[in-house]
């Protein structure tokens, strides 16, 4: 377990400096450009942050004979929850005084509406194929609408770029380096902590819900406190809707077309219904709270970090019980 550990260490390390040099590109290119921070958050930050997520539950559905498909879902609902409950409380907490950039409120609405559908897929236990398309479908349709909202109401002018900022390729390239390890990164924090649980004898359920999620949550938390010393909200903001999206339904539809594909049926039920109805209550208070172009309060920040905590509480019950 020690080596596992050390591995664990190593990967955060190479994480850290991986999320700086990848929000560095980011935010240089959206003010070269001009492009809303809000939409670079949501439709690039949000995307390669989240592809761990992809990479691990996909892992989990194609290696693991039984449990696979738990695994996976536990991950996606474990993601979600602590992008919002710590990756977006924790900053709020800290800096505070953030005021949600245009387009967060649609942004949020979305993000719930797509783990409303998530959780029904799941919960109702539709067939994998059925659900998998429609999940696909309503995710291509809810990122049409988001480009579309952001095209209509137009580009938001940002600081001209600085007179000794770097050539575009450049910045493109440290964009890229740190991206690619921003996703590999989260491989050796994953597979140790799945061996660290294993040696623990929990559930693959509990392991992707919570050593798993939190793992490929990493880039997400990495990302946003890197953007909120810096005051990057747009950019941390729409990171976190964006990636929740993309976990609701563009992994959720990977994992069960994957499933779907192998042939395999389970009799257990992949997730909770208990954590489901929690992760969609979760949602819906960060939507309320994003709602109003206001100064978000700490208090609603506290509400996400208790309501994650309870998700968490609940999920050690199902484990023990």
């Amino acid at each position: 377990m020690f080596k596992d550990f050390l591995i664990l260490i190593i990967g955060l390390c190479v994480l850290v400096f991986a999320a700086d040099q990848f929000l560095n590109g980011t935010s240089r290119l959206a003010e070269r450009f001009k492009i809303p921070k809000a939409l670079v958050g949501a439709l690039l930050v949000g995307f390669g942050t989240s592809a761990p997520e992809l990479a691990a539950s996909l892992t989990a559905v194609f290696q693991q004979e039984t449990g696979g498909i738990e695994l996976a879902v536990g991950n996606v609902v474990g993601s979600n929850v602590a992008n919002l409950g710590l990756v977006l409380a924790l900053p709020i907490l800290i800096w505070g005084n953030v005021v949600p950039p245009d387009g967060t409120k649609e942004q949020a609405g979305y993000s719930f509406i797509g783990a409303l559908l998530f959780s029904g897929a799941v919960f109702l236990k539709l067939n994998s194929a059925l659900a998998g398309i429609l999940l696909l479908f309503f995710f291509c349709l809810t990122n049409y609408f988001i480009f579309l909202y952001f095209k209509r109401t137009g580009t938001t002018p940002l600081q001209s770029p600085r007179q000794d900022a770097w050539t575009a390729s450049r910045e493109i390239i440290v964009m890229l380096i740190g991206l690619t390890l921003t996703v590999l990164s989260p491989r050796w924090i994953v597979s140790s902590a799945v061996s660290i649980g294993s040696e623990l004898g929990w559930e693959g359920g509990f392991i992707g819900f919570s050593l798993v999620a939190i793992g490929t949550s990493l880039p997400e938390l990495v990302t946003s406190l890197v953007g909120a010393r810096r005051g990057e909200w747009g950019l941390i903001i729409g990171n976190l809707f964006g990636s929740n999206l993309f976990n609701s339904l563009g992994v959720g539809s990977a994992i069960l077309l994957a499933h779907s594909g192998l042939g395999r049926l389970s009799d257990q039920p992949f997730m909770d219904g208990s954590v489901l109805l929690g992760m969609c209550f979760l949602c819906l208070v960060a939507f309320w709270s994003m709602r109003k172009p206001v100064k978000i309060s700490k208090w609603n920040a506290l509400l996400l970090l208790l309501l994650y905590a309870l998700l968490f509480w609940q999920m050690v019950r199902t484990l023990t019980g």
